[in-house]
């Protein structure tokens, strides 16, 4: 267990210092603001618009960052050798592979805590029309993650506490000004469910595969995840028999990312009934994928 911490840990630290992932954020923090003025054109559904907009987004930069992350990291330690110095020690194949994808969720986890502060703290200044309280929020907390990364020894090592820290403090500026927060923070618990799945499956077939197919099948399983329930229910007859067949059939291979972008009314009728259950199939699923991923990298020749 150690081993795979400490594998995991690593493989933290490496992802936070890639200037991908920075670019990445600062572009989905932009998207996010941007929400505030898209909302404007619309016709009495500001909150709405917001709200979605920033869901959305929040998730596909979510699901990138796994895709990229997944499909790069256990390649660069071949390419760079640095696998063949870490493998002769007294740890398996199996924790190496476990604890790059623990790695990797830690990092998502991070960049969904961030997103989601800006986020809640984009819908708290759109309902409270941009008190000079809010407005002030954000330079508070960000002299304040300043100071903490400055005095840190190893500032990759505050980053998880930062992002949990702003995700708390938006949320509780969002409440005290009437944001309900239910819905919010359930679709980033979703968020983290279905990049637990991306992420399984980018490590599947990260164990043998290169960069660049290892990138195209996961983001196809992405897309073929997000219409599964279209596909199991397709009708018409305009689509081939054998088609409509082949569809139903894919539909029940690929994960079921519909789970992770429920409806409003689906969360509004019970959020933590719907939470458990689809966060318990992201577990499985990945526990599969991963356990999937261990078997075949195992049997992958290295030399």
């Amino acid at each position: 267990m150690f081993r795979t911490y400490a594998i995991a840990l690593n493989t933290f630290r490496e992802a936070v210092r890639d200037r991908v992932l920075y670019a990445v954020l600062g572009f989905a923090v932009l998207v996010l603001l941007f929400a505030l003025a898209l909302a404007e054109l619309s016709l009495g559904e500001e909150e709405r618009v917001v709200a979605d907009l920033g869901y959305a987004s929040i998730s596909l930069f979510s699901v990138i960052i796994a895709i990229f992350l997944g499909s790069s990291l256990l390649y660069k330690e071949i390419e760079r050798k640095t696998l063949y110095v870490i493998l002769p020690k007294p740890i398996a194949r199996g924790e190496f592979l476990v604890g790059k994808y623990a790695g990797i969720v830690l990092t998502a986890v991070v960049f969904i805590g961030l997103m989601g502060a800006v986020q809640l703290w984009v819908m708290a200044v759109q309902h409270a029309d941009a008190t000079v309280a809010l407005l002030a929020a954000p330079v508070v907390l960000l002299g304040a993650i300043g100071l903490a990364i400055w005095r840190a020894k190893d500032r990759t090592a505050v980053l998880l506490p930062i992002a949990l820290v702003a995700l708390a403090a938006s949320a509780g500026l969002a409440a005290s000004v009437g944001v309900p927060l239910t819905t919010p923070l359930a679709r980033f618990a979703l968020v983290f469910g279905e990049v637990l799945v991306v992420a399984g499956v980018a490590m599947f077939f990260s164990s043998f595969s290169t960069p660049f197919l290892t990138g195209a099948l996961t983001f196809g399983v992405w897309l073929v995840g997000r219409s599964a329930d279209d596909l199991a229910t397709i009708k018409g007859h305009n689509v081939p028999i054998q088609l409509r067949m082949a569809m139903h059939g894919l539909s029940r291979v690929v994960p079921n990312l519909n789970l992770f972008v429920p409806s409003r009314r689906v969360l509004a009728s019970g959020a933590l009934g719907y939470l458990g259950s689809s966060l318990g199939y992201a577990v499985l699923y990945a526990t599969l994928l991963v356990t999937l991923g261990v078997l075949v990298f195992r049997k992958r020749d290295l030399t």
